[in-house]
């Protein structure tokens, strides 16, 4: 199998390809390949500054912080590919050389350098932020779960094993968690208390928040931080590590989109079915909030899991039936809509066919000595005027019949864009009656 994991070189890009092309490392340089530069050291930081400084305005070997950010740009990204101990130095830089062109290309300054001095092989790869066209490559959880995939299907390919289910690190100890599990933690009676205190009406930002809490009897040790402590705990602790629901920005969400939270007396207008699901919803809101993986389900899902709540409330719906029946109904409204929509809709293409040939059939109707090219022509024009000019069923004898029609038309293409609203109000529904079923569905 093989690991991949990322790090970004802010500073010093020599000294770092300097360390992956270290002979003793690679045996002597026999693992060594350099992608659209050289796979020596000096050509290698050579090739790299030219590109980077092409793109970037800060200096390749500067390690001074940016005047206009404070920041630093990465100056190579550095991936490691750790394999276990069956891989051969020479699979090993293979499958390298492999990931590497198949991730990043081969316009972009790449070393691949295989280290065979520890007991399981691995793969360093230096890669630069810009191509040759300018394009730069980030550096996100995103991306990062793009490269290990790629990864994964080239080991599958040279029969390797992968890891399936990675497990995720938790940054709470197992004190803290055994204490949150037993319920006598008073990191978790904070979140109770901000949980609550949310849905007060004087907490309207962050400072109220605050000064809500030091009411309850906490003491803020750096409010800039949001560092605070109970009565009777000696250090205090970071809001934010309660979970992904506490940081800054996470806070003035729930804080502005308090609707999307519901407290224990909202419960009152529910029954039944109802009831449970809200009480249910509700602790996954909570599950999200107090995960410590920035990895779990976000914002959007306690969004959604209100709408649903809303959604089963508002259309009397007390059991996954209701629910299924709901959706037949919201598809068979949709339907309706769609099919009167599209059936006026139609009649604007039989505007523009009389617009067209209607002038031509009127004036060859009313010539009374045809011959034979006339009346092979009004026939024509006859069943064109039938299949897409709305004529079938309407008197062409009667007085200024032409002009009768299209006023008709005229008229009745006046209520398309209600029509238009109408459907995408069933669609809308509809949407959410599959969502909301697809939710509960899972959910139960």
């Amino acid at each position: 199998m093989a690991y991949v994991k990322h790090t970004a070189i802010h500073t010093t890009p020599k000294a770092h390809l300097k360390y992956i092309l270290n002979p003793d490392k690679n045996e002597e340089m026999k693992y060594v390949t350099g992608i659209c530069c050289g796979d020596d050291l000096e050509t290698a930081y050579d090739n790299f500054k030219e590109i980077f400084e092409k793109y970037n305005s800060e200096k390749f070997d500067d390690c001074e912080l940016s005047k206009k950010s404070g920041k630093r740009h990465i100056r190579i990204h550095s991936y490691t590919q750790s394999f276990d101990s069956s891989v051969s130095p020479e699979e090993a830089h293979r499958i390298g050389v492999e990931w590497a062109k198949k991730v990043f290309g081969v316009n972009r300054p790449i070393i691949v350098s295989t280290h065979v001095n520890t007991d399981h092989v691995h793969n360093h790869i230096a890669v630069c932020p810009y191509d040759l066209d300018g394009i730069r490559w980030h550096s996100n959880y995103k991306t990062l779960q793009f490269v290990r995939k790629r990864s994964d299907e080239i080991c599958l390919e040279h029969n390797l094993d992968i890891i399936r289910n990675p497990k995720k690190k938790s940054t709470v100890s197992y004190k803290e968690h055994d204490a949150r599990k037993k319920g006598y933690s008073w990191k978790g009676k904070m979140a109770d208390t901000i949980d609550r205190l949310i849905h007060s009406d004087d907490v309207t930002d962050i400072y109220s928040l605050i000064e809500k809490m030091k009411e309850c009897g906490y003491t803020f040790t750096n409010e800039s931080r949001m560092i605070a402590k109970p009565k009777g705990v000696k250090y205090g602790c970071c809001i934010s590590k309660l979970g992904y629901g506490y940081s800054y920005q996470m806070l003035i969400q729930r804080i502005n989109n308090k609707q999307n939270e519901f407290v224990g007396r909202k419960i009152s207008a529910f029954i039944g079915f109802q009831v449970e699901i809200a009480v249910g919803l509700r602790e996954r809101q909570f599950d999200i909030y107090r995960s410590q993986s920035v990895h779990m389900p976000t914002y959007a899902e306690v969004k959604k899991s209100f709408e649903v709540l809303n959604f089963i409330h508002s259309n009397h719906i007390h059991s996954l039936d209701d629910m299924r029946a709901c959706l037949a109904a919201a598809n068979r409204k949709e339907d309706i809509a769609m099919h009167r929509y599209f059936s006026l809709a139609n009649k604007k293409e039989q505007l523009k066919t009389l617009d067209y040939l209607g002038d031509e059939y009127a004036r060859l109707l009313k010539t009374e000595n045809r011959d034979e090219a006339q009346q092979k022509r009004l026939e024509k024009l006859h069943w064109q005027l039938m299949i897409s000019g709305g004529i079938s069923g309407w008197d062409t004898h009667m007085d200024n019949w032409l002009q009768k029609l299209k006023d008709k038309l005229r008229n009745d293409l006046r209520q398309l864009d209600s029509l238009a609203e109408e459907m995408g109000r069933a669609t809308k529904e509809r949407s959410k009656a599959e969502m909301s079923l697809a939710y509960l569905e899972n959910f139960l």
